[in-house]
């Protein structure tokens, strides 16, 4: 009882088992399906022909050669059928199913004028001799089949019934001991090589399914790099936005910040009560805090711009050390904190102005963010290189934000967003400065206890020029000089033209290359010119020193100078052969600049000089 269930359990398995995998598959593999065997029957029909005349060859031995001529012409006439009815596949204007109803057809006709070889052997042969022979043949065409028609497993199993039915009815029919045996093994090649098939035609629907995966996941891909190229674009735009806005921001700032500094200066100058230097010691401190931000905004655009180049030059350590002592000691003393430099003959290999930029930014930010205790700035020889530390006692940072305190605007104990600490822009500074210099910045920090900040530079251990030998820059020779200022902010001009005639220059201002002109009939030419970079109506200090050059017919030295920060118009300036300078600029930058200026007339000066100036 049990047995019977089991092999009834089993035959439901096997029914259900075929069942699945005799019926249609989802139109978009048929249509796979279709494809392939479409492209296998050529050559397949090609195969049976050639076969076909073998068979005839063989099977002429046992039958006489006439009905096989017979059926050799049926079967050409089929294939040639076939291979009309095949032609047109895929039909555009028929579904998948439709195809492969007209392969199914295809496949059984081929199928039957094979299984007709066994009425031919049975009506015309000479008895068993010709149904074995028969076998044999129907048994190697139809495995040779095999490869090329199982993707459309309902099609070959037709194919392959019609050819064995054939023989199996020969060999039953002619009789004899081999009837039975032959028979059985006849039904048993039948069974395995369905089996064979069935393996064959899940292995190219799994081929079929990987190939739409792929293209799904190609699909998706491309779908992925589109929306990651347009994120990009966006990206690249949103930072061209925010270069335009900082370059604009920063320069409508800078005008007024300039004059302003231009004005606290001469009042400077002149009489006042201890309660009014009060005030304007209060004015120049927030005008100062107000430039050094926009000096960091600068100092960022021109790195964005590609602008800094480093220039290694050899310079000692000390004296770069100690005019820091001297800049930074009276902010510390107001703090309350004690600022120590450790003396060093060292000499190092560096832009010595980039690395007065990096120093400048550590030791802000260590004064800015330490309460009591101090700092100590240093230069120590480590494993074959200099490293030029500042030390502080204050709050410390957690090891978890020691890499994000080099992001651009990124503060550490400010949520408030209070200006006074900056703008976040000082260290990712220093780390472009350093990348510049091909050279890196480390950070330690013990949270609560202090920080080191390093720098580590190439060592010098050549001669060193005496930068005590350079010529003093004389104020006084500046006395009697007639300089051109052209600029397009009424209010610069009206302080431009104070300070130079308190200096005692001969200051003939103008609004314009054109205004320049007309305003200079009947005076003698200037000895100078400084002039604004962006002018009104779309001119600039560039065009407006060519337009004056000509006019005047000779070089005529210039100092340009420009709140803009934008990477075109700093690399447009600095294209020009003349002094660029960047507001706000202060009394002693102008008059620093105006007598180096002087000086090249003479002798030409180094062209190493005007470029360091230039990045000042």
């Amino acid at each position: 009882m049990r047995r019977t269930e089991a092999l009834r359990a089993s035959a439901a398995r096997w029914h259900r088992t075929w069942q699945k995998a005799l019926r249609w598959d989802r139109d978009e593999v048929l249509a796979e399906q279709v494809t392939l065997l479409r492209r296998n029957f050529p050559m397949t029909l090609w195969a049976s022909l050639i076969t076909s005349v073998g068979t005839v060859w063989i099977m002429s031995l046992v039958v006489p050669l006439a009905p096989m001529l017979w059926w050799l012409a049926s079967h050409i006439a089929v294939v040639t059928l076939v291979y009309l009815g095949l032609r047109p596949l895929p039909r555009p204007r028929c579904g998948p199913r439709s195809d492969a109803r007209r392969l199914l057809a295809c496949m059984t006709a081929m199928g039957v004028t094979w299984g007709s070889l066994g009425c031919v052997v049975w009506w015309k042969g000479s008895g068993t001799d010709a149904v074995v022979y028969a076998i044999g043949i129907l048994s190697t065409v139809s495995s040779g089949a095999l490869g090329l028609g199982a993707p459309l497993l309902r099609g070959y199993v037709a194919y392959l019934t019609c050819a064995i039915s054939g023989v199996l009815v020969a060999l039953a029919v002619v009789g004899g001991p081999i009837a039975l045996p032959g028979c059985v093994m006849v039904f048993v090649y039948y069974l395995l090589t369905c089996l064979h098939a069935r393996n064959h035609a899940d292995a190219a629907r799994h081929s079929i399914e990987l190939k739409f995966d792929n293209e799904r996941l190609v699909k998706q891909l491309r779908a992925q790099t589109q929306r990651a190229v347009q994120a990009l674009t966006a990206a690249e735009q949103a930072n061209q936005d925010k270069s335009r806005f900082l370059a604009a921001a920063s320069h409508d700032l800078r005008q007024p910040l300039h004059a302003m500094g231009l004005f606290l200066d001469t009042l400077a100058r002149s009489p006042m009560s201890p309660q009014q230097s009060t005030v304007l010691g209060h004015a120049r401190a927030a005008s100062g805090a107000a430039s050094e931000m926009l000096t960091t905004l600068l100092d960022y655009s021109r790195l964005e711009a590609g602008v800094v180049k480093a220039h290694c030059t050899p310079f000692a350590v000390q004296p770069l050390l100690s005019a820091l002592e001297q800049e930074f000691g009276g902010q510390a003393d107001a703090a309350s904190l004690v600022y120590r430099t450790r003396e060093t003959t060292a000499a190092a290999l560096a832009d010595k102005a980039l690395v007065d930029l990096v120093m400048r930014n550590f030791i802000s930010n260590a004064l800015r963010y330490t309460r009591e205790g101090g700092v100590l700035i240093a230069c120590r020889q480590r494993a074959g290189q200099l490293a030029l530390e500042v030390w502080d006692t204050g709050s410390g940072i957690a090891p978890e934000h020691l890499e994000d305190i080099f992001r651009e605007f990124h503060q550490l104990g400010n949520p408030e967003r209070d200006r006074r600490k900056g703008l976040g822009l000082g260290l990712a500074i220093v780390q472009r400065l350093a990348q510049e210099m091909q050279t890196r910045v480390e950070v330690r920090s013990r949270p609560g206890r202090g920080s080191v900040f390093r720098l580590w530079l190439a060592p010098w251990h050549g001669a060193l020029e005496d930068e005590a030998s350079a010529p003093p820059r004389d104020g006084a020779r500046l006395a009697g000089l007639h300089i051109l200022v052209i600029d397009d902010d009424e209010a610069v001009r009206l302080g431009m033209q104070s300070l130079l005639e308190s200096w005692g220059c001969i200051c003939t201002c103008a609004e314009s290359a054109a205004d320049a002109i007309a305003r200079l009939r009947g005076v003698p030419p200037p000895s100078l010119i400084v002039t604004d970079f962006r002018l009104r109506n779309e001119e600039t200090g560039k065009q407006a020193l060519q337009v004056l050059r000509g006019h005047l017919q000779r070089p005529v030295p210039a100092i340009i100078m420009t709140g803009d920060t934008s990477p075109q118009r700093l690399r447009d300036a600095q294209s020009t052969a003349a002094l660029l300078l960047h507001k706000p600029v202060s009394t002693g930058q102008l008059r620093d600049a105006l007598v180096e200026l002087l000086q090249e007339q003479a002798p030409a000066a180094p062209q190493s000089q005007r470029r360091s100036s230039a990045i000042t």
